[in-house]
């Protein structure tokens, strides 16, 4: 009976301590890093981050002038997996929209807005 107090004087905080390292890895900023394709499989983009805020490069694309540009630059984390003030660009468009991007589990909904116009796409995590 001693030993089992003194076991759980040990587990019980340990699992504790575990529990709460999962919680803070799901809440944090950093769960966007990693390969995503975008909506119709023709992109894949990578996240990194860079500084205190995250890009997308492009990984693979159907056309392979693409490859190596960055699709989503400046990402703020926000809270709670949400993103804002990144700027989308539309390289064969010579374009830029802002753009925030929020993830729920293994998805990644992305909105590009430009004035009064919006598009929205949701990527999957590879």
């Amino acid at each position: 009976m001693k030993n089992l107090f003194k076991t759980s004087k040990i587990i019980f905080p340990l699992v504790f301590l575990l529990m709460g390292i999962n919680m803070q890895a799901q809440n944090s900023p950093d769960k966007l890093l990693g390969k995503w394709a975008n909506e119709d499989k023709t992109k894949v983009v990578e996240f990194v981050k860079n500084g205190p805020s995250y890009d997308a490069v492009i990984l693979k694309s159907e056309d392979k002038s693409l490859i190596g540009k960055k699709q989503i630059t400046g990402l703020k984390f926000q809270h709670e997996g949400n993103y804002n003030n990144g700027t989308v660009h539309i390289i064969k468009k010579g374009k830029t929209a802002s753009c925030t991007v929020k993830i729920t589990k293994d998805q990644l909904t992305v909105k590009a807005s430009y004035g009064i116009m919006s598009k929205t796409q949701v990527w999957t995590r590879l």
